[in-house]
C-alpha cells in the first residue's frame, strides 16, 4: 500500500480537474461560505442532476472536464480521460490499475455503439503508443518543420456567462433549498444560477466541439500558482484532427511524430484560451512519460528558439527549461519585447518584467555590490541571480559596456567614483 501511495502522489491533483470541486468553490468563494461548508457542494450536485434531467430529456448534451468527443459508427461518443470515481481511488490503486479501469470504461462506450469494438479502437484513439510501441526502429525527424502560430488557431477563451436553468428547474430547487437547508429566496437562487453557470462554462455541448477535442480544466495563465480548484479554467484540446485518426501512428517513429504534434498543439490552444497544462496533464493526455515530454520540449526550444507555453514554463511550476534566461537573450539579440512575449508564448508584461529584473542585476554589477546580497535586494533566489551573473559575464567584458546597455534600456547610470 505504502509503494502504491507513493506512486500517485505525483497525481494528486488529478482528482479536482473535474466539474464539482470547481463549482463548490467558486460557490464558497462568491457567497461567503466557510470552507467545510456542505451547502455549496449540495447545491452543486443538486444543480447538476436536476440539469442533466432536464437537458436529457430535451436532446441537449455536453462534454465533461476529462472527456474526449468522437464520432464512432455515426454517432457522438464522449471518451473519458478522466473519471472521477474511478480517479478518486488513486491513492489506493496503482497508477496504472486506475488506468486500465479507465480504458474499460472507454471501451463500454464504444461498445455501447457497437459490441464488436476492441480496446484496439481505443487504443487507436487515445493510446496510439500501445499500437506502436513493438513496431520500428525509434527513428529520427520527429519536429516540424515550422514551429505552430497560435495566432492561427481558432480557440478563444471560455468565459462564464448567464447560464439561467429552466424556470421549473429553479423553482424546485430553491424550494428544496429553503426547505432544507434554511436558504432565503434570493440566497437560493443566486446559489442555483451561479452552480449552473459554471457547470456551462466548464462542460460545453457537443455540438461547440469537432470530433478528436478533448474538454480539459487547466491552470489559468493569471492566477495564483495554487491548486485551488477555482483557479482552472475549461480549456478546449485538438488531440487528434480528422486526419490523425484515419492514419494512426504504425511504427514508434510515426508515433513520436504524433506525440509531437500534440504536444505542440494542445499547449498552444490551451495558451489561447488563458490555460496552460502542466507536466501530469500531458502525460495523462498524451500518454507519454515525463522523459519524453522534456525530450520533445527541450527539442523544440532548441530547433526553433521557442518555448512551448506549459504550466513550467508561465508559471513556474515544477522543473523545467529557464525561459527568463532565455528572455534575456532573446533580448540581448535586438528582439523586442512583443517579439520575444510571441516566441516564448508569454504577456508581454511578464517579459519586461524579467527585462527589469536583469537591469536591477546589472546595475548591482556595474557598482559592485557582493553576490551575497543581490538577491535579498532584488528579492529573488540566489540560484535566479547565478543565472543573471552569468548572462552578465558572456556579454558584457566590463563597466562600459554594463553602461552602455543600461542607457539604452532608459536607465540612469551615475558615473562610478574614481578608485571604486
Amino acid at each position: 500500500m505504502t509503494r502504491e501511495r507513493k506512486g500517485s502522489e505525483r497525481y494528486a491533483t488529478l482528482p479536482a480537474r473535474d466539474l464539482l470541486p470547481v463549482q463548490v468553490s467558486h460557490l464558497r468563494a462568491r457567497f461567503e461560505l466557510a470552507p467545510q461548508s456542505y451547502l455549496a457542494e449540495a447545491v452543486a450536485r443538486m444543480t447538476n442532476e436536476a440539469m442533466e434531467a432536464w437537458e436529457k430529456q430535451h436532446g441537449i448534451e455536453r462534454v465533461r472536464p476529462g472527456e474526449m468527443l468522437v464520432t464512432y459508427q455515426g454517432k457522438n461518443v464522449r471518451l473519458p480521460l478522466l473519471d472521477p470515481g474511478t480517479i478518486s481511488r488513486l491513492g489506493e490503486l496503482r497508477v496504472e490499475a486506475v488506468k486500465r479501469q479507465i480504458e474499460h470504461l472507454e471501451l463500454e462506450r464504444l461498445q455501447a455503439e457497437n459490441p464488436a469494438a476492441t480496446v484496439q479502437d481505443v487504443w487507436q484513439l487515445l493510446d496510439q503508443g500501445e499500437l506502436a510501441r513493438q513496431r520500428g526502429a525509434k527513428g529520427q525527424g520527429f519536429l516540424p518543420e515550422e514551429p505552430i502560430s497560435a495566432d492561427q488557431l481558432p480557440q478563444v477563451p471560455r468565459r462564464p456567462e448567464a447560464a439561467d436553468p429552466p424556470r421549473e428547474v429553479l423553482t424546485l430547487l430553491v424550494s428544496k433549498l429553503e426547505s432544507d437547508y434554511g436558504c432565503k429566496p434570493a440566497q437560493a437562487e443566486g446559489l442555483v444560477r451561479t452552480a449552473a453557470e459554471i457547470r456551462a462554462w466548464c462542460c460545453p455541448e457537443v455540438s461547440e466541439l469537432q470530433p478528436g477535442q478533448v474538454v480539459w480544466l487547466a491552470h489559468g495563465t493569471h492566477r495564483s500558482r495554487r491548486t485551488d480548484p477555482r483557479l482552472f479554467v475549461p480549456v478546449v484540446l485538438t488531440l487528434l484532427t480528422p486526419e490523425e485518426m484515419e492514419r494512426p501512428p504504425s511504427s514508434r517513429a510515426e508515433l513520436k511524430r504524433l506525440k509531437m504534434r500534440q504536444l505542440e498543439r494542445i499547449t498552444a490552444e490551451a495558451w489561447r484560451q488563458d490555460g496552460v497544462l502542466t507536466t501530469v496533464d500531458l502525460e495523462w493526455i498524451l500518454h507519454i512519460s515525463p522523459g519524453l515530454i522534456r525530450e520533445l520540449l527541450e527539442a523544440y526550444q532548441e530547433r526553433f528558439g521557442v518555448l512551448l507555453p506549459t504550466a513550467g514554463t508561465v508559471l513556474d511550476m515544477g522543473r523545467t527549461l529557464t525561459h527568463k534566461t532565455i528572455v534575456v537573450e532573446l533580448a540581448l539579440q535586438g528582439l523586442s519585447t512583443t517579439e520575444i512575449a510571441r516566441r516564448i508564448y508569454h504577456a508581454p508584461s511578464s517579459v519586461d518584467a524579467y527585462l527589469r529584473l536583469f537591469d536591477r542585476v546589472l546595475m548591482l554589477v556595474y557598482y559592485r555590490v557582493p553576490e551575497k546580497a543581490m538577491h535579498r535586494i532584488t528579492g529573488t533566489s540566489p540560484a535566479l541571480v547565478k543565472e543573471h551573473l552569468e548572462l552578465a559575464k558572456k556579454h558584457f567584458p566590463g563597466p562600459d559596456a554594463i553602461k552602455n546597455y543600461l542607457v539604452s534600456r532608459g536607465v540612469k547610470v551615475e558615473e562610478l567614483a574614481s578608485g571604486v
